[in-house]
């Protein structure tokens, strides 16, 4: 009998399809595999119908993710185009969304809300301090993995300070969920800033602790002037044990006026920080395991302020007394006065090349394990916060250091990764004792690891060009140059194959009818992939209006304002006209001229401008006979 053949798996770019996750009038989402990480990935696919402001936003959350490196961030791998369609691979997070959390449990004890609240706060704050505006904060763009981290995603309508949005969005402009944005982003999405997400996580945190959203998810006028004004039901009302505290964080929050809220996500993650007693991360994982699994986590707060907590604060006004000796403890002092002989100490250091990155933007993150009898066990409080410091013996580097660690004698193995680079080191830590008797380990034992420089690698340049003015691809009838050898090389498969990283070009884009653009580019090492997103500007037209009246209204296609054509565009109000010739200067392409003396009394033609061409129309007015007339020459 013969065997019927497998099935072959599905295959986009170098994915391996898995399942469909969901499928929705713009594109899709599948769980699928990577084919060198060997990890599940989510694959999310646009399709080229969804128009280029659709595509644009859609390139643009894969940018502005790449550039996050966060534990609390949804990590995104690639982003693509793979036939008709746009791709962004990213994270796959195995467990629940936040929306999901709360339709099962219906609301969420105050101890779960907040130490929820507290990891999306720290993912903001990190999104907050590289420019980046969230814009859409909602539970169902929080994650909730089955190992207890949080994940933030969907930075699809995030604005970045750096990045420009013309286009994009525009004033009047409302983006995000009805339920969750706050005035100002109803009014106008471009006239927002951090407070719009702050203002969204206290509606993300009111959800949480009542199961319900403040205000309607519909954008009706009754809705929108609920809040303009700030006027919700207290949560207090729905859910009587929310903890003051939390309350008042979401009153605060959801202010109507910005300038009443919190100003910053830090003020709002130090009074989180005040009632949690393990914030170290793995206690927080166990604790949101936990959340997963309907269980309690009180134990991982402090306890309630009662008389308990001001004989404390007694001893601790007492203890203030004792503060050179405080201070002393805290750099590991005790350890060298009291236990030298059986506690040494460690730093950990990295030296990065000085062309590299810049040191807040390089990633290096390490784990300290200790040897017990064949086993490895976490030491779970080295904590490895590392610091920039000149290097004094090599000027073309730097290091990322550590602070000093003090831990018991013993062998011990570090895990470093350091920008994706793996490094391991097994060693054995000596007692302060012995540290002292020789020379380069008397201050403490020092481990560096060695950024290795990244070698030249094939460059691929991928590109699309598109008219600023209609979105239309341009691609297949676009020139594309190269200056190599001192000249403009015309683009083709060979020349593609010979570019690599680490050095600099420069690429020129030309067609007939539109100004030509040219790149200067140098590309690191560690960047093996170019994409060019080209919008080219035509050559514009004139068009030339003479009046023998003064007052008549014009009109473009229906519109008091015009986008004006050439490089240095700008947004223009179509002021009345004057007796004589008003010229504006558009972008090729079909237009409606409407001339009006009132509306009784308008007339319109349509008028086709051409590259480097004017067309010339002619108004003229009958007062007394109430005639119009508007001509074509």
């Amino acid at each position: 009998m013969n065997k019927k053949p497998a099935k072959q798996s599905r295959k986009v770019g170098k994915y391996t399809i898995i399942s469909k996750i969901a499928q929705g009038g713009m594109g899709a989402v599948y769980k699928a595999k990577h084919p060198t990480l060997k990890r599940f990935v989510l694959l999310k696919k646009l399709t080229l119908r969804g128009g280029p402001q659709f595509i644009e936003r859609f390139r643009r959350e894969a940018r502005i993710m790449m550039d996050f490196k966060n534990e609390h961030i949804v990590q995104v791998y690639d982003h693509f185009k793979d036939g008709s369609s746009y791709y962004i691979a990213e994270e796959f997070v195995d467990g629940v969304s936040l929306e999901q959390l709360i339709k099962r449990e219906r609301y969420l004890s105050n101890e779960a809300a907040a130490l929820i609240f507290y990891e999306v706060c720290k993912a903001l704050q990190h999104a907050h301090e590289k420019g980046v505006i969230h814009r859409d904060m909602k539970p169902g763009n929080i994650l909730i993995s089955n190992q207890g981290e949080v994940k933030l995603v969907d930075f699809g309508i995030a604005t970045s300070l750096e990045d420009s949005e013309e286009g994009l969005t525009r004033d009047g402009m409302t983006l995000g969920t009805p339920s969750y944005i706050p005035p100002e982003q109803i009014d106008n999405a471009k006239n927002v800033d951090r407070r719009a997400d702050i203002y969204s996580l206290g509606v993300v945190l009111y959800e949480m602790l009542t199961g319900k959203t403040p205000f309607p998810g519909s954008f009706t006028a009754e809705t929108i002037a609920l809040i303009h004004k700030g006027k919700y039901t207290h949560p207090k009302r729905i859910n009587p044990k929310i903890a003051p505290a939390l309350s008042n964080i979401i009153a605060r929050s959801m202010k109507p006026n910005r300038r009443r809220r919190f100003q910053d996500l830090r003020q709002i993650i130090r009074r989180l920080e005040r009632r949690i007693k393990r914030r170290d991360p793995a206690s927080i994982k166990r604790a949101l395991r936990r959340v997963i699994q309907g269980r309690e986590i009180g134990d991982i707060y402090r306890p309630k302020r009662g008389w308990v907590f001001w004989l404390f604060m007694i001893l601790f006004i007492s203890a203030l007394l004792a503060a050179g000796g405080y201070y002393l403890y805290l750099k590991g002092y005790h350890y060298e006065l009291l236990q030298p002989d059986r506690y040494g100490s460690l730093v950990v250091s990295a030296r990065i090349p000085a062309t590299y990155k810049d040191p807040k933007d390089i990633y290096v993150a390490g784990v300290l394990y200790r040897e017990t009898e064949g086993e490895l066990i976490r030491v779970e409080e080295a904590g490895f916060r590392f610091r920039a410091k000149q290097s004094d013996e090599q000027e073309d580097s730097y290091l990322l250091e550590s602070e000093r660690l003090y831990l018991e004698t013993g062998r011990y193995r570090l895990k470093v990764n350091l920008e994706g680079q793996l490094h391991w080191e097994s060693f054995f830590l000596g007692s302060r004792n012995l540290q002292k008797q020789h020379l380069d380990t008397s201050a403490g034992q020092r481990l560096e690891i060695q950024l290795e420089q990244t070698p030249a690698l094939p460059l691929e340049v991928r590109y699309s060009i598109s008219d600023i003015r209609s979105g239309e691809d341009l691609t297949a009838t676009t020139e594309f140059f190269v200056f190599l050898n001192k000249r403009w090389l015309r683009w083709n498969r060979r020349i593609s194959t010979t570019l690599t990283t680490g050095t600099s070009y420069r690429f020129k884009f030309e067609r007939v009818g539109y100004y030509p653009q040219t790149f200067n580019l140098l590309i690191k090492p560690y960047q093996p992939l170019l994409q060019l997103d080209v919008q080219l500007i035509p050559y514009p037209g004139t068009l030339a209006i003479d009046s023998d009246a003064e007052g008549l209204q014009i009109l473009l296609d229906d519109s008091t304002s015009y986008l004006s054509g050439g490089r240095e565009r700008f947004y223009g109000a179509l002021e009345p006209l004057e007796t004589g010739i008003r010229e504006l200067v558009l972008d090729p392409g079909e237009y409606l001229l409407t001339v009006k003396r009132d509306e009784q009394l308008s007339r319109s033609v349509p008028v086709a401008i051409a590259s480097d061409r004017t067309v010339r129309v002619v108004v003229r007015f009958n007062k007394a006979a109430k005639n119009l007339e508007v001509l074509i020459e």
